[in-house]
């Protein structure tokens, strides 16, 4: 099969997955990343300053054949997100409820410093990514923090945000740490049908948006608010009020069965709170309901 420059990288590596090889020697770093595979081998070249004729000779010279495994890890370098310039990656370890030790934080500083990063940045998922790593620095990078990978993209649990609550601000009303710690624990990179990001607030201050993502718990004087179907991006969604006055150990069985309801009832990348919009919320109100009673009854 002969390429051409208006076929798409996905493509040509599914029709050879050995063009991969030449691809990188190329310069082509981005292979691994789902926005970059749909750009055209034209579109690829140009973004990389590279000579489109001698691009498309270099993959068509290639014998037909399986991507080697040191070009696979090159391709999707671990827990690594390409950056603007198309080149260069960013990591950004899992720092559960955002509360880092002082530890935590020279192991970061000594990565981004030894692999000379461009930028260390605190994110609005309360991780801390070191910006700017070399693809094929990524994997000892990994090695030297001893860190899990934070999931900031793909279909799951990506995010579970935790503002202080009563164990440092003066506004807490409830206690948020411990119950984010385990919420954070039990449900962060879990595989569901689209993105899926989760805040708890420990007043209705709601510091860490949470009726502005999928599932959002509140304190107040008298328990926890839950809200669902909150979302922010090009079509923004005010979270709806799902149950009122928790007490701390029945957020877990609510949360399970939200979540096991969102799995079986979810379109193929379809948010909550458009599954919400499309259904309504009537149903999932009694299944969460459903699931508070069956917990009080083993109490």
């Amino acid at each position: 099969m002969r390429f051409t420059l208006d076929m798409k990288l996905k493509d040509i590596m599914a029709a050879n997955p050995k063009t991969v090889e030449a691809m990188q020697e190329m310069g082509l770093h981005c292979l691994g990343c789902p926005f970059s595979v749909n750009e055209t081998l034209l579109n690829a070249a140009q973004m990389h300053k590279l000579d489109p004729q001698k691009l498309l000779e270099a993959v068509n010279a290639v014998e037909q054949g399986e991507m080697s495994e040191a070009a696979k890890a090159k391709a999707q370098p671990k827990g690594a997100i390409l950056q603007m310039d198309k080149k260069t990656y960013a990591i950004a370890p899992h720092i559960p409820a955002g509360v880092a030790t002082p530890e935590i934080l020279r192991k970061i500083a000594d990565v981004a410093e030894k692999y000379n990063a461009a930028a260390i940045k605190v994110t609005s998922a309360q991780r801390i990514a070191i910006v700017g790593l070399a693809p094929e620095v990524i994997p000892q990078a990994w090695e030297d923090l001893g860190m899990d990978p934070g999931h900031a993209v793909g279909l799951c649990v990506r995010s579970v945000k935790v503002c202080p609550g009563m164990s440092f601000c003066k506004r807490g009303l409830q206690e948020t740490l411990t119950i984010g710690m385990e919420i954070d624990k039990r449900y962060h990179g879990m595989s569901l049908p689209s993105k899926f990001k989760i805040g708890i607030a420990g007043c209705p201050n709601k510091c860490t948006d949470s009726m502005n993502v999928d599932l959002g718990i509140m304190g107040t004087s008298k328990g926890y608010h839950v809200y669902v179907g909150g979302n922010g991006g090009v079509k923004p969604r005010q979270g709806d009020l799902l149950l009122e006055n928790l007490k701390k150990d029945q957020l877990i069985p609510v949360m399970d069965a939200v979540l096991a309801y969102y799995k079986e009832k979810a379109k193929p990348q379809e948010r909550i709170g458009r599954l919400i919009d499309r259904i309504g919320l009537e149903e999932l109100k009694t299944v969460a309901q459903e699931a508070l009673t069956k917990e009080e009854s083993l109490a």
